[in-house]
């Protein structure tokens, strides 16, 4: 998928969210997820919002989805939501300098990826060329290669 400007989004930008129904749904985000990417099963891209210091959000609403979703507890809000989103909601890649939050979060999840490979084929006799541990090791792969995108 590519952003407002016809620039492809990938595992690791920073894009900015804005002309959403709900408000709450503007606002920077770093994309944690792609569709297609190894050890994601989800066919939207996964976003999780960063504040303008740098600093990965605790918040309440830390989370979204692209395209975005609608989730209330009325229908007709929900429609119309979806479909103000559809005509007016855009997504943009930004730049953003103060990556080394994200950066470690993206170095964090290869290290844990790395360790749960580790365990499985020590204590759980997997075979460590197995087609089981290919995937685990592919997530591993697109995690660090965010990682290093970030650092360049």
């Amino acid at each position: 998928m590519r952003d407002k400007n016809g620039v492809e989004i990938r595992t690791g930008d920073v894009v900015r969210v804005s002309g959403a129904f709900f408000k709450n749904d503007n606002g920077l985000y770093f994309v944690d997820h792609s569709p297609g990417e190894a050890g994601w099963l989800g066919s939207d891209y996964s976003l999780h919002r960063v504040c303008r210091n740098g600093r990965i959000a605790t918040g309440k609403n830390r989370i979204a989805f692209w395209p975005l979703s609608a989730f209330t507890n009325d229908r007709a809000k929900n429609a119309e939501a979806r479909a103000w989103n559809a005509e007016h909601a855009e997504i943009e890649i930004v730049p953003f300098k103060k990556t080394d939050e994200i950066r470690a979060h993206f170095e964090d999840e290869a290290r844990n990826i790395g360790e749960a490979i580790r365990h499985y084929v020590d204590w759980c006799g997997w075979d460590e060329n197995g087609s089981s541990i290919a995937g685990y090791k592919a997530s591993k792969a697109a995690r660090e290669a965010a990682a290093a995108r970030l650092a360049a």
